[in-house]
């Protein structure tokens, strides 16, 4: 759900947050499970409430329309006066596409270990690129995997 997470202290309008996260810990296709552990912990210990295996199922509003809650895959109702969406990362890759290179219908450029594109000598770092399915929203391994590249002489 997150690609990167930035959390403030809260606000006193606010009396409380919850963050909504579909899998057992925040950046959870960025960390193992100790480290994602750590991660909620760090979290919860700034008296943010994290639920996790759950999602948005439904927006409730009044009947003018005004928000006053969310239903959960479990069926749970919270209440809310205020939601935002962290949804995630969508690869930009429509000049890749043009170019021709292979993309996952999704969206991201496919690339194999060494970052190559279906294009010879045309290589994808970063959240466009689309490793073994998946594309990451972290930038530090895109800088990293662009050094590798640089010091092999690519």
């Amino acid at each position: 759900m997150f690609c990167s997470l930035h959390i403030h202290d809260k606000s006193e309008a606010i009396s409380e947050v919850v963050i909504i996260n579909r899998q057992a810990f925040p950046l959870s296709r960025q960390l193992d499970d100790e480290g994602g552990e750590i991660v909620l912990r760090r979290i919860e210990a700034m008296g943010v409430r994290v639920l996790t295996r759950t999602s948005v199922k439904d927006i409730t509003v009044t009947s003018d329309g005004v928000l006053t809650g969310l239903i959960l895959s479990d069926d749970q109702h919270l209440k809310a006066e205020m939601v935002v969406y962290a949804i995630g990362i969508s690869p930009r890759d429509d000049l890749a596409r043009q170019a021709g290179l292979k993309c996952l219908e999704k969206g991201g450029i496919v690339v194999n270990d060494l970052l190559q594109t279906s294009a010879q000598d045309v290589y994808a770092i970063g959240e466009c690129a689309s490793w073994k399915g998946n594309t990451y929203g972290l930038i530090a391994p895109g800088g990293e995997r662009f050094r590798r590249l640089s010091a092999d002489g690519y």
